[in-house]
Parts: C-alpha cells; sequence; structure tokens
C-alpha cells in the first residue's frame, strides 16, 4: 500500500496533448545527437519550473535503463518519460511526437538528395560551413549536458572519488576500444552497477527522497513485459538464421535494429559495412556511397535521432527498386528503430520491479555513473569530429572552436532559447562562407 499514496497524487498528471507538444518542440529542436537530447530531456522534465515531471534520479534510471538495451537510447528515453505520465499511449505519443519532426525532413531530404549531395561535399560552400557552424552548437551542447550530469551523479556524494572512478574508467574504455562492439556499452553499465554492490555509496538524504516520490507508471503489465522479451528473442534468432540475400536490402536494417548498442555512432558502421547490406564492398550492393555518407551528414545536422537516416535512405532504396517510396520509409524506418522501441516498452515495467530488491539501490550509484561515463567520451569524439570537419571549410578548425564556446555562453550562462542560437550561428556560418576568400575565418 505504501507505493499507492504517490500514485494517487500524481493521476492526473500532464495531458496527452501537452506530453505532445512538449515532444513535438524538442523534435523540432534537439540538434547536437543524443547528448543533447538527454540534456534537453533533462532541463525540460526535470528543472523547468513550470513542468518537474520526473526527479532527476527517476530521469537516471531510464537513462542508464535505455543504455542497457539495442536502439536509439535518447529516443527510447523519450519513450519511456511518456510511459512514466500516461502509459502505453503517453509513450507511444511522447515518443513519435519527438521522432516525427526529423523523419519528416529526412524524408524529404531523400527526395532532394543529389542537389543536397553536391553542395555538402564543396568544403567551400556556404550550405557546409552552416553545416559545421550548427554542428560547433551541438558540441557546446555536449559539454553542458555531460558536465550537468557529472556534477549531479558524480560529485553529490561523498564517495566522490569511487563514482568519479567508475564514470572515467567507463570512458577511457570507449575511447580506447574502436569501433565499439555492440555488447561494450551494457557491459560497462552493469560492470559499474556490481562495483557499487562490491562497495555500497551512501547517497545524500534529499536524493533517496526524491527518488522514493517519483515512481510514476509502468505501462505494460509484467507478464506482457516478458512476452515483449521473448519476442524480441525469437525475432533476433531468426534475423541471425535468415540468409540476408532472400530478403534484399530489408535485412541490413532489421539486424542493425535488433543488435545495435551505442546509438547513431554504431548503427551507421554496421550498414555501412554489412554483408550484401547498403555500401558493402561485396554484392549486391544497394545504394551508392556517396549517397549513404551525405545521409549521415544531413542526419546529424537535422533534429531528432540519426536513427532516422533510415527514412532518407528507404526513399532512395523505393525510387530505385520501383517501389512506392511510403513503403521503403516505413520498412527501413520499421526495421532499425521497431525493436528497441518495442523493448522499452517491455523495459520499464521490468526495471521497475528491479527497486523491490536491495540490491539494486545499491547498484544504483554505480549504474548512474557508468551511465554519465558513455557520455563523457562523447565530449572528446564530437570535438575531434568537429575539428576533422571543419579544417579544410570557410570557418576553419578556430572559427568552429570560437562558435563551440560562444554557443555554450549563449545557452548554459546567458539562458538563450537553443533553436534561436542554433539559427543564428547557422546564418553566421552561411554568411561567412559568403564573403570574399580573403574575409574567411582561418
Amino acid at each position: 500500500m505504501a507505493r499507492e499514496a504517490p500514485l494517487l497524487e500524481r493521476e492526473a498528471g500532464p495531458s496527452l496533448s501537452a506530453i505532445a507538444s512538449n515532444f513535438f518542440w524538442l523534435g523540432l529542436t534537439a540538434f547536437g545527437g543524443p547528448p543533447v537530447h538527454i540534456s534537453m530531456f533533462k532541463k525540460r522534465f526535470c528543472e523547468d519550473e513550470d513542468l518537474r515531471w520526473l526527479s532527476e534520479e527517476r530521469f537516471q534510471e531510464l537513462f542508464a535503463m535505455a543504455n542497457c538495451l539495442p536502439g536509439p537510447s535518447s529516443t527510447q528515453v523519450g519513450f519511456a518519460i511518456g510511459v512514466t505520465k500516461k502509459g502505453v499511449v503517453g509513450g507511444l505519443v511522447s515518443g513519435f511526437a519527438f521522432i516525427l519532426p526529423g523523419a519528416i525532413m529526412m524524408t524529404a531530404l531523400g527526395f532532394a538528395s543529389s542537389a543536397v549531395s553536391d553542395k555538402i561535399k564543396d568544403p567551400h560552400s556556404p550550405e557546409r560551413a552552416c553545416a559545421i557552424a550548427c554542428s560547433a552548437v551541438g558540441v557546446s551542447l555536449v559539454f553542458s549536458a555531460v558536465s550537468g550530469l557529472v556534477k549531479k551523479f558524480v560529485f553529490s556524494t561523498k564517495d566522490t572519488g569511487k563514482l568519479g572512478f567508475v564514470c572515467c574508467i567507463t570512458a577511457a574504455m570507449c575511447l580506447l576500444v574502436s569501433p565499439t562492439p555492440a555488447w561494450l556499452n551494457p557491459v560497462l553499465i552493469f560492470a559499474g552497477g556490481m562495483v557499487t554492490i562490491a562497495s555500497p555509496v551512501h547517497a545524500a538524504a534529499n536524493q533517496n527522497e526524491a527518488a522514493s516520490h517519483d515512481d510514476g507508471r509502468t505501462g505494460l503489465p509484467i507478464s506482457a513485459a516478458r512476452l515483449v522479451f521473448l519476442g524480441y528473442f525469437v525475432l533476433a534468432a531468426w534475423t541471425i538464421h535468415t540468409d540476408t540475400y532472400d530478403h534484399g536490402w530489408v535485412m541490413p536494417f532489421l539486424n542493425a535494429g535488433m543488435f545495435v548498442w551505442g546509438g547513431g555512432p554504431v548503427v551507421l558502421p554496421m550498414l555501412m559495412t554489412y554483408p550484401g547490406g547498403t555500401v558493402s564492398d561485396l554484392t549486391p550492393t544497394f545504394i551508392d556511397p556517396t549517397v549513404f555518407l551525405t545521409g549521415i551528414a544531413l542526419a546529424e545536422m537535422m533534429p531528432g535521432p540519426v536513427f532516422n537516416m533510415s527514412c532518407f535512405l528507404g526513399v532512395q532504396l523505393a525510387l530505385a527498386a520501383g517501389w512506392w517510396w511510403p513503403s521503403g520509409v516505413a520498412i527501413c524506418w520499421l526495421g532499425l528503430m521497431g525493436p528497441g522501441i518495442a523493448l522499452i516498452f517491455g523495459a520499464v515495467p521490468v526495471w521497475d520491479q528491479l527497486k523491490q530488491f536491495a540490491v539494486y539501490s545499491k547498484a544504483l550509484p554505480g549504474l548512474n555513473a557508468a551511465a554519465v561515463g558513455l557520455l563523457v567520451q562523447t565530449v572528446f569524439v564530437v570535438y575531434g569530429k568537429l575539428d576533422e570537419k571543419s579544417k579544410d571549410t570557410a570557418i576553419g578548425c578556430s572559427g568552429a572552436r570560437a562558435i563551440a564556446l560562444l554557443s555554450y555562453c549563449a545557452i548554459d550562462m546567458a539562458g538563450i532559447n537553443t533553436l534561436k542560437v542554433v539559427l543564428a550561428f547557422g546564418a553566421l556560418g552561411f554568411a561567412v562562407a559568403s564573403m570574399p576568400a580573403d574575409h574567411m575565418l582561418a
């Protein structure tokens, strides 16, 4: 009976329209990839005085859970937040509202890919400079997100050294092991939990209190959640033992959706190197490598998950095969996104049941610290990619770094709206590239 009171107090909760509008707006403005998505979710749903739908501890639980599952982790967190507020329907509304804007944009860009491809590939074009400027803003958002999470989940206990080692060793392992194998992220998450099980961390009293009054909903009953996982394992077994050539270009997307941990940075190499897949050196080859790489650049520019690249590729593949283009988009999108989305609905009630065991409370600080460590390594990765992409452009490395610093100040210190900052610096990048060569940044 102790768990019923908080649930009854939150029975009304946010309306479905409020969930839809909040996540749709985030889907329009979530530039910068998973670390930025996580930061935006946290600021809006944990820190915004008008909302406060979740405690930060509950939010971090959902984030750690998503990192233990295959699929687009930040998008899965979006689905999970909706589940905790309005059950299965709330999860469907929040998740699809977040995905939809980017999916529409990537589908439209699939039709315009040839023209965009030429402009994006030209290092001196205004379009390329605009993309680099937006990427620089994304780097600042990544740093803001990661630094905030480190402060909250590493420096908020008396055992900072212990959690700091868990966080930093997790990040170091991700940086050292390249390419990252699919199993590494969940193994590191669980290893962090094992550390604090063996040597418990005592959280601050206010942390424990916040988490205990933030149960939320779990959506599916536990029996249905188990069926979700059973269905996943059956489909995984079928996928492993199915000849890819019998199903053409559908199987690379399903295989990646079933077995990818780590989000966009992992799924893209999987699609590129899958035997008989999208751009493999083996035959059959289903899509031109140049088109595929252009799709990567566009997906990184667009808001929402990089997994929305499946919409771009679906258009290309369907048109090339003489299919009705919506069917190509649907097949590629469902293959890549479907497994991870289904699993999150099964995972929320299963994960919530773990709270009944004392060992979970001991593991949670380590799980959280390791989950944050997965994000710490992205600071180095995105900064390195920014330098690599910007060095031969009109903006140059120094200009991209300056934009990253100024946008961090504007967003994190001055509190300027993220979309305004993205638009302003994107326009600046376009303007710089449009100047005569002797006026461009070095």
